[in-house]
């Protein structure tokens, strides 16, 4: 090509450079997949619902997503799965190009596309967010604090604030509440206590903790403060402990504050030398919980059954999405316990699988994919991760 003068060749460069930008940026892949589902009682639409969910799901993993799921059977050998596609990226313009019928199967063939800023890893986000709620942490030597007031529910309270700002967890500030070994009416070992406070708060797993040691000895050249706590987490389902951890140092050149500190909203006190530790034992504290916690499984609770609606309390706060698939389960009315008579838990028996078709911020609503399967509420939705 002839270009008359300069400026016009850069003119061109410029729109060309332009045009390819444009269409990087709005590129998509398109992909054709086909999925499938069992007709149950005849149900077609129903099939041909869940064969698209497929055949998206299909497309999604062959642009490197991946999908977590997970399955039990009941006892009248009935297989349960829950599922959800983790991808980054999204599905658009999906066209069902061909659905046919065979042997109670029902088969559809569609075309999507899906836009290249879709990259498939996996993110912190990618689970679900499962609730958890810190209570006022025990304090054995309440002389000890006099120069930190509040830390009672101020380190809790902290640790939640760190909790919600690694995007895995909803926190819920329960430091109304105090488990003490002191109190003769709440024992601090008793499944049941966790049970309450998880059934007034909504959480899933309750956050307690017990200050053990915060004493100064003084010395003629320096001071001497030790620092002593353990956190202890329990599941909201069943009252049980699932983790324990005890955190201790002794801190040189620390003794009581002259003046009361505002503790964690004041920078003054992370920069002394015992908040500094402080903050590092908190942290520390987060890693263990984050550790704990990453092999539970989600679970909510359901709060209303209208026919085959299920409202349970988890939306798009907990990143619950309309098409997850999730598993119900009821809790036996008798605890199980051990040979030497250990308080163990609920037996949980799995009911029916679960399709999301409403997401509230802090509620779903669900459709039981089993025709007759009875749920109640009260009853459990989880899933695996």
């Amino acid at each position: 090509m002839v270009y008359p003068n300069k400026n016009l060749k850069k003119t061109w460069v410029l729109l060309f450079g332009l045009f390819l930008l444009f269409t990087n940026s709005y590129a998509s892949r398109v992909i054709e997949t086909t999925g499938s589902a069992n007709i149950n009682a005849g149900a077609q639409h129903a099939a041909k619902e869940h064969a698209i969910k497929n055949a998206m799901q299909q497309a999604l993993l062959q642009n490197s997503a991946h999908i977590d799921s997970t399955s039990t059977i009941s006892s009248n050998v009935l297989v349960i799965d829950s599922a959800r596609v983790n991808t980054s990226g999204t599905i658009e313009n999906v066209k069902v190009l061909e659905e046919w019928v065979e042997d109670e199967i029902y088969y559809v063939r569609i075309r999507a596309s899906i836009p290249d800023t879709n990259t498939g890893v996996e993110t912190s986000l990618t689970r679900y967010r499962k609730k958890i709620a810190a209570i006022q942490f025990d304090v054995l030597h309440r002389s000890e604090i006099y120069d930190v007031p509040e830390i009672e529910r101020e380190l809790p309270r902290e640790l939640l604030r760190r909790l919600d700002n690694s995007g895995n967890f909803i926190t819920i500030d329960a430091t109304q509440f105090l488990v003490s070994t002191l109190h003769p009416g709440l024992r601090f070992d008793d499944p049941g206590v966790y049970k309450m406070i998880a059934e007034k708060t909504g959480a899933q797993i309750i956050l307690s903790g017990q200050i053990r040691d915060f004493h100064v000895e003084e010395g003629f050249f320096q001071n001497k403060r030790q620092l002593e706590i353990e956190i202890y987490l329990h599941d909201g389902i069943s009252g049980t402990r699932i983790a324990r951890h005890r955190f201790s140092e002794t801190v040189t050149n620390a003794g009581y504050f002259k003046e009361n500190q505002a503790l964690f909203s004041n920078a003054g006190f992370y920069k002394s030398v015992f908040g500094n530790v402080v903050d590092k034992v908190i942290n520390a504290q987060v890693e263990f919980i984050q550790e704990d916690l990453k092999q539970i499984p989600f679970s909510a609770r359901i709060l209303r059954v209208d026919g085959q609606q299920i409202f349970f309390d988890a939306g798009t706060a907990s990143l619950v999405n309309v098409g997850d698939m999730l598993m119900t389960f009821r809790l036996e009315i008798d605890p199980l316990n051990s040979n030497t008579g250990k308080y163990l838990g609920f037996l949980e028996t799995p009911v029916a699988s679960l399709s999301v078709k409403q997401v509230q911020p802090q509620f779903a609503v669900g459709k039981v994919e089993i025709k007759n399967a009875k749920l109640n509420v009260g009853d459990l939705i989880r899933f695996g991760r």
